[in-house]
């Protein structure tokens, strides 16, 4: 699926659902990119979890929106949404890997900035520890599949 396509009910029924899949699917079935986005504006930290749990063919499309979120200026000072975003990475670096090319450079171009910008995400260090560690540690996952 294209990213520009938003997923129909068939896409959001391509796997057997989880226990949190229809909280993502009564938040984003049937949004645009734009209105997903505006989603992660509100409380990036409360959809990321639907973005964890929706369906890899909703994924595809969804996770578009709350990258484009974490590379915006209106994520300054969102250090719990910016912190969250190195766990989305662990937890579906596998569905990132068969993703492609440009979902892989687009997730490591928010783990870059992600790295770099502890303080700009208001982020202590006390209690999220290092991003410049911890978006390392995710981009060798990524790093990892595309070496095959």
């Amino acid at each position: 699926m294209s990213k520009v396509e938003t997923p129909t009910e068939a896409n959001w029924r391509t796997e057997p659902w989880g226990i949190d899949t229809p909280w993502a699917y009564k938040h984003f079935f049937g949004k645009s990119l734009p209105e997903a986005f505006d989603l992660f504006v509100e409380n990036a930290i409360r959809y990321e979890e639907g973005i964890m749990f929706m369906p890899v063919a909703c994924f595809y499309y969804y996770v578009h929106a709350y990258m484009d979120y974490r590379l915006s200026d209106k994520s300054a000072g969102d250090c719990d949404g910016a912190s969250c975003f190195f766990g989305l990475v662990k937890n579906r670096w596998q569905d990132i890997c068969a993703g492609g090319e440009d979902l892989r450079r687009r997730v490591k171009e928010v783990l870059a900035r992600l790295g770099q910008g502890q303080q700009w995400y208001d982020a202590e260090l006390e209690i999220y520890g290092q991003f410049s560690i911890r978006a390392a540690d995710a981009a060798k996952l990524i790093e990892n599949c595309e070496a095959g």
